[in-house]
């Protein structure tokens, strides 16, 4: 009895020192272990692409759009004119579908002496819960301008009959990858640019 029971523990001994002592599989329990960090920094370089490609699309189609209408050679650009310069944008953002995620504004302000500058017109285009213009919103009302146009005094940060064209573009971001893992949330975008007219004193454009 005494050696069978020996024999087992002899046999069950050098089970446990062959198991341990084997390597077959090591590769595969490594990979398994670090395959979701893999898959989180693929994921994150995948995401950080696309963000940035978009900030370049929101920029390009912020200025894009200020500048064509500061290139108008009337003063009064028509419905349909600013229609289609609406419309471009949505091409600039190929190969993104920026429709339904996308506000546009696009606002014409004009310096007053010794006031606040003047919202002269102003087009918004597609809505963002919470979007609204950091200009001003209000036909007539004053404008506010960023920090980079110097205080004049009585809050004039534009000389008297210089005009301006805002070009503001909202953009609700929403993470394509790593969203529903909830590493990165939705958030909106804001993208500006300003372009003084190059050929009119003064811009305006129909409001709806």
């Amino acid at each position: 009895m005494n050696f069978l029971l020996k024999k087992l523990g002899n046999r069950t001994l050098d089970g446990v020192c062959a198991f341990i002592r084997n390597r077959r599989g090591v590769a595969m329990a490594e990979f398994a272990m670090l395959l979701p960090l893999l898959m989180l920094l693929a994921g994150g370089s995948f995401e950080i692409g696309r963000y940035a490609l978009i900030m370049q699309k929101l920029d390009r189609i912020s200025a894009t759009l200020s500048d064509l209408i500061a290139r108008s050679e009337t003063e009064a650009i028509t419905e349909t004119e600013i229609s289609n310069i609406i419309d471009s944008a949505l091409y600039l953002a190929e190969p993104f579908d920026f429709s339904g995620n996308t506000m546009v504004i696009l606002t014409s302000v004009q310096g007053r002496l010794s006031e606040a500058p003047e919202i002269l017109s102003q087009r918004v285009s597609g809505s963002i819960p919470g979007g609204h213009s950091a200009v001003g919103d209000t036909v007539g009302g004053d404008a506010t301008l960023p920090a980079a146009f110097p205080d004049a005094g009585d809050g004039q940060t534009l000389a008297d009959g210089e005009t301006l064209i805002v070009a503001e573009v909202i953009y609700n971001y929403s993470p394509f990858l790593l969203g529903s893992l909830g590493v990165l949330k939705n958030h909106v975008i804001y993208r500006d640019a300003y372009f003084r007219p190059r050929f009119t004193d003064t811009i305006t454009f129909p409001s709806s």
